[in-house]
């Protein structure tokens, strides 16, 4: 007799990831930013006179871009969190947050290891 539910089922298979050219890249912020609520960020664009707020998935990607992992790492990264079942669409979720976030010029993608600039790693402190 087995116990099929001590069994965790394997995860997605990231088609989407596999084949992205992006996946080996290092992502990091570019924005300067600061938390206008415990939940909440705000984000200012270095190009112009915009201000971002961020839904929580762009949210979310914005603040780990730290520049340590790889676009794939962080998808595992993510796909870690879940304690049931990994989203089969996680990969493709994920790129097109780093999509959206590099056309606002928000984060930058580098093919090494490269934390933000001292002033995009940090928030803003409110005064």
């Amino acid at each position: 007799m087995k116990f099929s539910f001590f069994k965790r089922t394997p995860g997605p298979n990231y088609e989407v990831l596999k084949n992205s050219p992006l996946k080996n890249l290092y992502f990091y912020r570019t924005s300067r930013w600061h938390w206008i609520s415990k939940e909440m960020i705000t984000v200012y664009d270095n190009q112009g006179a915009r201000v971002f707020t961020l839904d929580p998935w762009p949210q979310m990607v914005f603040l780990d871009a730290n520049g340590r992992l790889t676009i794939s790492a962080y998808v595992d990264y993510v796909a870690s969190k879940y304690k049931k079942e990994i989203p089969i669409d996680l990969d493709k979720t994920i790129l097109s947050m780093i999509d959206l976030l590099l056309k606002d010029k928000l984060i930058s993608l580098s093919e090494v290891l490269r934390e933000p600039d001292p002033e995009n790693h940090e928030p803003i402190k409110n005064k």
